[in-house]
């Protein structure tokens, strides 16, 4: 039997008499109980089948939805202390066909708790934002002890529609794929075609366990900011091919396109195995502002990494055809930075850790893959290794450890400047050194010389500290400052 809320009596749920048609009790397990606004907040204890909602409606007692709680409200709040119980929270749905409500907003307050539990279709997601196409849907979980609990089940958002999820000062969102061969993710954001999500985390958290995905078959942006804390077992952005698909209305272009930002002060991104930047769609990831990212097996860069004054902690970097990494802060790869057909550029200040594979570009020799772009700086501590170039251009710094032989460092800017830490270390070639240009001698230097392309750095007692490769024409080269460190110019 379906009921509905007049409030006419108190505001006690479980007042019979709130209700229409009136039973002698409230809506039971076998009921819908439809909510069509309410003026003051609902207390006391429910437990009807369906919980629905429209309008207006503030929850401040505790209530268990059987089957589900379907979302079409303005705006649902549940207040501090209230608990909705139920195993499937879906945002804007078509229970009322053409005369649905295209809109479902809901806030979770400090102190209120909406748990996900009880019996769920295999085939489904537990919380789905949202539902009906054109749709657009609101989930705010904001304060101290503000908590949805997904019962380790999964979460869409952007399911079809447009949907937002904003966890914010104190609220905690929890999701997870209980049976991972049923529902491979626990949390998808932008699913389907047409559709959009958006979830920002910020001085809050968002505990997954499973693996994230950020835009799958539609649009999809995560923005850890300041205080945030997101969790994952694994991470992929950008899910799904651009593909064409012609029907009778015309053609329509669907692509999984993700964007994720890391960005403020305490702003964490934290995955236990492995993020991919861009699976097979278009992925972004940008880690700015003291924002933190970690991976504990590795990072696929097949998009774009980049960093403004960010942090990245992760065993191993793979950076694919197309993809890049680019900007300024520190990459930490104890195993190493493998670059594959992708482009490393240092804006600012570039901080690589870990052996950094340089290979030459296969596509056009002329054209190095990887760089320090005008005014910037890289410093790498780890090898540079293979047989790649590392461009320097104008008022470029480079400060590298040990160079494999089939590295060429090229200066192709004014007033470039490369710093040797371990000179004994550096194997590789020069190309291009010329006025205005500068290499620095972490060493005590006593004098240079010289002969058949070579240019050998003494030290001390006549010691040999460096013989450094010169391709091209050499320059006059000149020790412009002896002792530690030494500086030798054109």
């Amino acid at each position: 039997m379906a009921f509905k809320w007049t409030g006419s009596s108190n505001s006690d749920f479980s007042t019979a008499q709130n209700w229409q048609p009136q039973a002698g009790a409230p809506p039971g397990p076998n009921d819908m109980a439809r909510i069509e606004g309410a003026a003051v907040p609902i207390t006391g204890t429910g437990n009807p089948k369906i919980l629905y909602t429209t309008n207006t409606v503030r929850f401040a007692g505790h209530f268990t939805a059987a089957y589900g709680s379907p979302v079409n409200a303005q705006q649902l709040t549940l207040l501090p202390g209230a608990v909705l119980t139920t195993p499937m929270l879906h945002f804007v749905v078509g229970i009322d066909g053409p005369a649905s409500p295209l809109t479902g907003n809901m806030k979770v307050d400090a102190g209120g708790t909406a748990v996900i539990v009880g019996s769920h279709t295999p085939d489904n997601y537990a919380i789905e934002m949202s539902e009906l196409h054109g749709s657009t849907a609101n989930l705010v979980v904001e304060g101290a002890g503000a908590v949805v609990n997904g019962g380790n089940l999964p979460m869409s958002v952007g399911q079809t529609g447009s949907s937002t999820l904003r966890i914010r000062h104190g609220g905690v969102v929890s999701v997870g794929n209980d049976d991972p061969l049923i529902y491979p993710w626990c949390l998808v954001i932008g699913n389907h075609q047409g559709s959009s999500g958006t979830v920002e985390v910020q001085h809050a958290s968002l505990l997954a366990r499973g693996q994230i995905i950020v835009g799958r078959n539609s649009t999809g942006t995560l923005n850890v900011d300041a205080g945030g804390l997101v969790v994952a077992e694994n991470l992929a952005i950008g899910w799904e091919p651009k593909r064409e698909q012609v029907t009778q209305s015309g053609t329509t272009v669907a692509e999984g396109v993700g964007t994720v930002t890391v960005k403020g002060r305490d702003a964490r991104l934290i995955v236990d195995n492995q993020l991919e930047v861009q699976h097979m769609g278009t992925g972004s990831l940008a880690v700015a502002d003291h924002g933190f990212v970690s991976a504990g097996v590795g990072i696929i860069v097949n998009g774009a990494l980049s960093l403004a004054n960010g942090i990245v902690d992760t065993l191993a970097v793979g950076i694919y055809d197309g993809g890049t990494l680019s900007g300024s802060g520190t990459v930490i790869a104890a195993q190493g930075i493998n670059n594959n057909g992708g482009k490393i550029t240092a804006d600012r200040k570039l901080i690589l850790v870990g052996d950094i594979d340089n290979p030459a570009n296969p596509a056009n020799p002329n054209v190095p893959m990887m760089m320090v772009a005008a005014n910037g700086e890289l410093q790498c501590f780890g090898a540079l290794t293979d047989n790649g170039t590392l461009s320097l251009q104008a008022h470029s710094v480079a400060s590298l450890e040990a160079v494999d032989a089939g590295q060429i460092i090229s200066f192709d800017g004014q007033h470039a400047k490369l710093v040797l830490r371990s000179p004994g270390a550096f194997a590789g070639s020069i190309s291009n050194f010329t006025l205005t240009h500068k290499i620095v001698v972490e060493a005590d230097v006593t004098g240079i010389a010289f002969a058949s392309g070579v240019l050998t750095v003494k030290g001390l007692g006549n010691t040999v500290i460096a013989q450094l490769q010169i391709a091209g024409p050499p320059p006059n080269f000149h020790l412009a400052q002896q002792g530690f460190p030494g500086e030798i110019t054109a």
